[in-house]
């Protein structure tokens, strides 16, 4: 991700060296879409590794139906209200 110098302000500590960063929303939104789809990438490795280690077998690497995958999303939501 490039982020030009001027969306980044520096604050400056008594001693002269950084101690914090202000980003404008535009970049800080940028940041949170790159941590995001490194978080997903990683998950999509792990899970192609568990589906590699059990052959294939995509119930015995973990994997649900998205039925049951949706009443279960379905449930926690419910529980939040």
């Amino acid at each position: 991700m490039n982020v030009p110098n001027q969306d980044i302000l520096y604050v400056v500590g008594a001693e002269g060296k950084p101690t914090a960063v202000l980003i404008n929303i535009t970049t800080w939104e940028r940041i949170l879409d790159a941590l995001e789809d490194a978080e997903d990438a990683a998950l999509v490795k792990e899970s192609l590794a568990a589906l590699n280690t059990a052959g294939g077998n995509l119930a015995q690497a973990g994997f649900i139906s998205w039925h049951k995958a949706r009443s279960e999303l379905e449930r926690l939501d419910d529980a939040k209200k």
